[in-house]
C-alpha cells in the first residue's frame, strides 16, 4: 500500500491526510479504483440539460484558456457537483492517456469513487486543492497532478468543479491558481447572465403588474410609472415630464392615503435605494368605501394570465360586464371566481354602487334568509331592536355575489327565486315589499346539472341565475404556471427579494395537478420562499409542502400511461428491464447498458425495490 496515513503531516497537507483516511473509512484499497461508476448516453444528456447553463458560459472560457496552455499535455474538466464529469478541453494524446484511469466525460470522481483526487476532494472541502502525484489515494492516478477549483453559482450554491490535469513531472505550483481565476471568470460570467435576466424579470413584472407602480426620485417627482398607473392618471408611460402627481406625498413614507383624479389611493413602498435615497417604487391600491363596506377590491388588471382558455374567459366576462344580466360563474375551488365576479362589477355600469360577497355555505340554514332579505324587530330571539337590513338591500343599485350558490337549501332557493322574478324582498318578520335593483351573480364548484338531477338544487332557480355562465379554468390545464408563480413571488409582502426558482422545481410547477388551484400555489410558494431565507426553492421543499395524497396518486398512474418527461421514461426502462431479467441486477445493468452502481442509484432515486 503506496498510501502512507502515518506520514509526517509536514510533508502531506492535512485535507489530503483526512481524505485519506475517509476512504480507508468506505473500504477503498489503493490497487483497486471502481472504472464501473459511469454515465450512460441517457445520463450524460439529461446532466447536460441539468447544468446548461454552466455548459453555456464555461465552454468559450475553457476553449480561451486551452489555447494559451496548448502544448503542455494538459487536459481542462468541468464536473458537475454530483462528481461526474460534463465537458473536457484538451491535448488529445493526453485524453487517450487520461482515459486509461476513466478521467473522461461520464465518469463519476467522487471520493467514495476514485478516492482522493482533485476534484472528489474540491467538492468536501469547498476550496481550490491541488493533488500531486502520489498525494491520490489510488495508485493508478499516481501519475497525474490535478489541480481543482468548485464553481458557485451567484446565489451562492456549488454548481460545478474546474479541474487541470498533466503529468506529475509537469507539476507547476501556479496550477492552482490558475484554475481559481478561471473558475471566478466563470462565476462572473453566470453572475452578469444572472443580472441580466434579473433585470430583464424585473422590468417584465413591473410593466405588467395589476397595481399602478409609479418610481419617484427623492424629490418626490415621477421618473416611470407602468400602463396600470398610466390609466389612473391618464397619460402614456413614455411621458416621463410628470412632476407632483401624488402631491404631497413623501416618498420615504411607508404607507399613506393620496387622490388622485378624485379617486382614493394607498400609497404602499415596494422597494427603494435605500443607501442613497435616490428613488423609490410605491403601489397604489384602490380605497372605495360605500356605507362602511369595501366594494370591488379587484379589476380585470388583478387577473394575471398568459394562457389562452383564460384570456379568452376574461374577454368573454369583459363583454358580459356592459349586459345587466344575472352571471353563473362555474370553476374549482381557488380558480378565481370571486375576483372574476369583482372585476365584472368594476368593468360595469355599475361600478360606483356597492359589490356585496355572500357565502352560501357559511351562513346557517336558519339563519340565510335574514342574511340576504333582512329582519324587522322582533323578528326572532335575539334580533336587533331596530330590524336590520340585508344583502339585497345592502347591494342595491350595484352587484350581489352569491358564493358557493350549490350549497343553499332548498327552502332558501325558493325565497330567492321569488326575489330574482318580482325584484322586491320583503324582511323577515315583516310584510312591506321593497323594491330592489341588484344584478346577481353567482358562483359555485358543483356540477349543478348533477344536483338538479338529484333533486337538490331547482332548475327553475338555476335558468334564472345563468344569464350567462363562465366557467373558470382549472390550475393545471392552464400554460402559464411558471407566470402565476414568478407573480406570486414578486408580491410577498415579507420578502425583498423573491426566491429564485430551480429548475427541478419549475418542472414540478408543471406537473404537479393543484387541486387547490391558485389558493394552493400560492399558499405553497409563500411558504417555500420564507424556508428558502433568500436561497432557491428546490423541488423537495415544494413536494413537503404539497399534500402527499395528490403527489401519490400522480405518480400511482405511471404505469397505466405514457411516460410525460425523461425521468418517469427512465423508472419505466429499468422497472421493465428488472422484470425481464426477473431482478438480477448484473443482466439488467447490462440491458441498460449502465454500471450496476449506477443501477443501485437510480433505483433509489426511484424507490424502486425490486424482489426475485
Amino acid at each position: 500500500m503506496s498510501v502512507n496515513i502515518s506520514a509526517d503531516k509536514g510533508t502531506i497537507p492535512a485535507f489530503i491526510q483526512e481524505s485519506w483516511q475517509r476512504c480507508i473509512s468506505k473500504g477503498l484499497q489503493p490497487s483497486m479504483m471502481d472504472k464501473e461508476d459511469m454515465l450512460g448516453a441517457f445520463e450524460l444528456a439529461e446532466y447536460h440539460d441539468r447544468y446548461a447553463e454552466l455548459l453555456y458560459h464555461s465552454s468559450p472560457i475553457l476553449e480561451e484558456v486551452y489555447h494559451s496552455i496548448n502544448g503542455l499535455e494538459s487536459i481542462l474538466l468541468l464536473a458537475a457537483p454530483e462528481g461526474y464529469i460534463i465537458e473536457t478541453v484538451g491535448d488529445p494524446a493526453f485524453i487517450r492517456h487520461a482515459d486509461n484511469v476513466s478521467l473522461r466525460k461520464g465518469a463519476n470522481w467522487l471520493e467514495e469513487s476514485k478516492g482522493t483526487n482533485a476534484i472528489g476532494t474540491a467538492i468536501v472541502e469547498k476550496n481550490p486543492v491541488l493533488i500531486h502525484g502520489s498525494q491520490h489515494f489510488h495508485q493508478d492516478n499516481h501519475f497525474l497532478t490535478c489541480a481543482a477549483s468548485p464553481i458557485y453559482h451567484p446565489d451562492g450554491h456549488l454548481l460545478g468543479v474546474l479541474n487541470l490535469s498533466s503529468h506529475q513531472q509537469h507539476y507547476h505550483p501556479f496550477s492552482i491558481s490558475l484554475v481559481q481565476r478561471v473558475a471566478d471568470s466563470i462565476k462572473q460570467a453566470l453572475l452578469l447572465s444572472h443580472t441580466q435576466k434579473r433585470e430583464k424579470n424585473l422590468y417584465f413584472i413591473y410593466d405588467s403588474y395589476p397595481d399602478p407602480l409609479i418610481t419617484l426620485d427623492k424629490e418626490g417627482k415621477v421618473t416611470d410609472l407602468n400602463s396600470a398607473a398610466s390609466h389612473v392618471i391618464g397619460i402614456g408611460t413614455s411621458e416621463k415630464q410628470v412632476s407632483n402627481i401624488v402631491s404631497g406625498t413623501d416618498p420615504l413614507v411607508l404607507e399613506r392615503r393620496v387622490s388622485i383624479k378624485d379617486q382614493e389611493f394607498l400609497v404602499q413602498t415596494l422597494g427603494k435605494n435605500m443607501e442613497h435615497q435616490s428613488s423609490v417604487i410605491v403601489r397604489l391600491k384602490k380605497q372605495k368605501l360605500i356605507d362602511g363596506l369595501t366594494t370591488n377590491r379587484y379589476q380585470f388588471t388583478d387577473i394575471i394570465s398568459n394562457d389562452p382558455q383564460m384570456n379568452q374567459t376574461i374577454s368573454i366576462a369583459k363583454r358580459a360586464s356592459a349586459l345587466d344580466i344575472s352571471l353563473l360563474i362555474t370553476g374549482e375551488s381557488g380558480t378565481g371566481k370571486e375576483l372574476f365576479a369583482q372585476s365584472i362589477h368594476g368593468y360595469s355600469l355599475r361600478s360606483d354602487k356597492p359589490f356585496i360577497a355572500v357565502n352560501c355555505s357559511a351562513i346557517p340554514e336558519n339563519l340565510l334568509e335574514s342574511e340576504l332579505f333582512g329582519y324587522e324587530k322582533g323578528a326572532f330571539t335575539g334580533a336587533k331592536s331596530g330590524g336590520h337590513k340585508g344583502k339585497f338591500e345592502a347591494a342595491d343599485g350595484g352587484t350581489l355575489f352569491l358564493d358557493e350558490i350549490g350549497d343553499m337549501p332548498l327552502q332558501a332557493q325558493a325565497s330567492l327565486l321569488r326575489v330574482l322574478q318580482e325584484r322586491c324582498v320583503t324582511r323577515v318578520g315583516g310584510h312591506a315589499s321593497i323594491p330592489i335593483d341588484v344584478r346577481v351573480i353567482a358562483a359555485t364548484n358543483k356540477d349543478l346539472q348533477k344536483e338538479m338531477e338529484a333533486g337538490k338544487f331547482r332548475a327553475d332557480l338555476f335558468f334564472r341565475l345563468c344569464g350567462l355562465s363562465l366557467k373558470l379554468p382549472n390550475l393545471r390545464s392552464r400554460k402559464d404556471l411558471l407566470l402565476l408563480a414568478e407573480y406570486i413571488l414578486a408580491d410577498l409582502p415579507y420578502k425583498s427579494e423573491h426566491g429564485e426558482l430551480t429548475v427541478e422545481a419549475k418542472t414540478f410547477i408543471l406537473e404537479y395537478s393543484w387541486p387547490g388551484n391558485f389558493r394552493e400555489l400560492q399558499n405553497v410558494l409563500g411558504q417555500a420562499a420564507f424556508l428558502a431565507d433568500n436561497g432557491p426553492i428546490t423541488r423537495d421543499m415544494l413536494v413537503a409542502l404539497c399534500p402527499v395524497s395528490s403527489i401519490t396518486k400522480e405518480e400511482g398512474a405511471i404505469a397505466e400511461r405514457e411516460p410525460r418527461n425523461i425521468q418517469e421514461q427512465e423508472s419505466q426502462l429499468i422497472r421493465n428491464a428488472l422484470e425481464r431479467t426477473s431482478g438480477n441486477i448484473s443482466n439488467a445493468a447490462k440491458q441498460l447498458n449502465i454500471g450496476r452502481n449506477t443501477l443501485y442509484r437510480k433505483m433509489k432515486k426511484y424507490g424502486i425495490n425490486f424482489q426475485k
